[in-house]
């Protein structure tokens, strides 16, 4: 009966030793991911996919934009080009009688990526048509009535024009282990 007893003993302090054994081999641990940010301020690239011009947009109409270049930091891509976005007409005024040039002022609101809405600012897209309120002046002192005929131009942004913006707030990411 002792010779039973001390043989489960052995064979328990075997088992032991076997798990003992296995814990003491290299583990190999992952490593533990690395949070950066890309800060607030970064520029973002971006082009207009949408036509606006000053003599049909109103203030309050979006448009739709897309990054042109990837956004990134520590050699990883935060948001990829062709990421898209929204802007909006802050103000658009048509041109107007006395050579008065048409007047469109955008700004980019945010870029989509993974379901989150990221903030742009300090994108002013101001762009003035051609005044021509020299050349009313000029013919005004001549015969006034024409003058009401004379018109600058108005203000159109074609698809594809490019714009830049910035991020509004630090972007926070999580860096793999392969550095993406």
């Amino acid at each position: 009966m002792l010779r039973k007893g001390l043989w489960a003993v052995a064979f328990l302090g075997l088992g032991a030793g076997a798990q003992a054994q296995v814990a003491g081999e290299p583990i190999m641990a992952t490593p533990a991911p690395l949070t950066t940010v890309v800060p607030a301020g970064t520029y973002v690239d971006f082009e207009i996919l949408d036509p606006i011009n000053s003599k049909l947009s109103k203030p309050g109409d979006r448009f739709r934009i897309r990054t042109t270049v990837p956004v990134g930091a520590s050699g990883a891509t935060v948001i990829p080009a062709g990421a898209l976005g929204e802007g909006e007409v802050i103000h658009a005024a048509r041109a107007r009688a006395g050579g008065k040039a048409g007047e469109l002022i955008l700004a980019a609101r945010f870029i989509e990526h993974q379901g989150q809405k990221i903030g742009l600012r300090s994108f002013r897209f101001a762009q003035v048509g051609d005044s021509r309120t020299d050349e009313a002046i000029l013919v005004g002192l001549v015969a006034a009535p024409v003058v009401l005929f004379i018109a600058g131009s108005d203000v159109d942004v074609p698809v594809g024009a490019r714009g830049q913006a910035k991020l509004v707030a630090d972007l926070p990411f999580t860096l793999s282990a392969n550095g993406n």
